[in-house]
């Protein structure tokens, strides 16, 4: 069993789209999906720089562009005309396939799973964006991640410093939220060390509670389809089979905005599952780390570049 990994906000680079810009698929998905947000998700994912990108409420859907268009790229997923229609299989998505995304990757999960077509995506991570930004600019928050040293240590610093435990991303690395100020005088345990996230606010704490109510109309909006492939949630590493209507991997997705994301759950459960292999799509690098430090014997395949194309086949009878 494979399992499709999905990142999250973070993970963002400048000239992430470029290795897909001139893929025939891939890029009329980007154009698609550019329309479908009224944005120039192009430009942004090949010319824009570091701080442009950092934005919230244009990096989420940039992240979601870049994923989608990566998955139809290497073949893992076939784009429909437009952005509107369901992805389908590609011819290297197997159908025992589960999928599993970090945060704002979850969004991304859902569409490899057939619960929001590609353009739902967009405008959800769009939605999503803003958000999560507007309650940004409200509170003066950032994120930390805390990597190495005594996990109940640095847990308990965390608390000590009135923050929260936002992500709790395997054995090896805790990401710690709250406003600037606790994070400053944040005490960090002996062995530890302190890495800033590019990301602009306090996510998957308190500080987000504001966006919740415009996510919930947005979600309340979508259909409830039958998931295609298995879905492993964020929050508690449930898995959510396939041929079950998608449940709470859709409809709490407001709420988790505050919760924190226990992506060692996640790897627990794949490893439960009998996951052989994990790919990471685009922007590919840090679930990937998580991935061969925590699950060892499971092939680790971050996703950079497009699919070759098909070898030409030669016309027998006209030999």
């Amino acid at each position: 069993m494979r399992a499709v990994l999905c990142p999250g906000q973070g993970a963002q680079k400048p000239g992430m789209l470029k290795a897909w810009s001139h893929h025939p698929c891939a890029a009329g998905l980007i154009s698609a999906l550019s329309d479908a947000v009224g944005l120039d998700l192009l430009a942004s994912g090949t010319t824009a720089g570091a701080e442009q990108i950092r934005d919230t409420a244009l990096a989420q859907p940039l992240l979601v562009a870049t994923s989608l268009a990566c998955a139809v790229g290497t073949g893992l997923a076939s784009a429909p005309d437009g952005a509107d229609g369901l992805l389908a299989r590609g011819p290297t998505g197997g159908d025992q396939d589960v999928a599993a995304g970090h945060s704002l990757g979850s969004l991304t999960a859902l569409a490899l799973a057939g619960a929001l077509t590609p353009a739902e995506t967009v405008r959800l991570a769009a939605v999503r964006g803003r958000a999560m930004a507007r309650c940004s600019a409200e509170h003066d928050g950032a994120m930390v991640a805390l990597v190495a040293g005594d996990r109940a240590a640095v847990l308990a610093a965390v608390a000590a410093a009135g923050l929260t435990a936002a992500n709790i991303n395997g054995g090896n690395q805790i990401v710690a939220s709250g406003s600037r100020a606790r994070l400053d005088a944040l005490i960090v345990p002996p062995g530890t060390r302190a890495v800033r996230l590019q990301v602009a606010g306090a996510f998957h704490s308190p500080a987000m509670a504001g966006a919740c109510a415009e996510l919930e109309e947005a979600l309340a909006a979508l259909p409830r389809r039958i998931l295609r492939c298995g879905i492993v949630r964020d929050d508690d590493g449930v898995h959510e089979a396939a041929g079950s209507p998608v449940g709470p991997a859709l409809s709490d997705l407001a709420e988790r905005v505050t919760r924190p994301v226990r992506w060692d759950r996640v790897q627990r459960t794949l490893v439960d599952l009998g996951v052989t292999q994990v790919i990471e799509l685009a922007p590919a690098g840090t679930l990937s780390g998580f991935a061969r430090r925590d699950m060892p014997a499971v092939a680790v395949n971050p996703m950079s570049r497009p699919a070759p194309p098909p070898e030409p086949t030669r016309n027998r009878s006209a030999e």
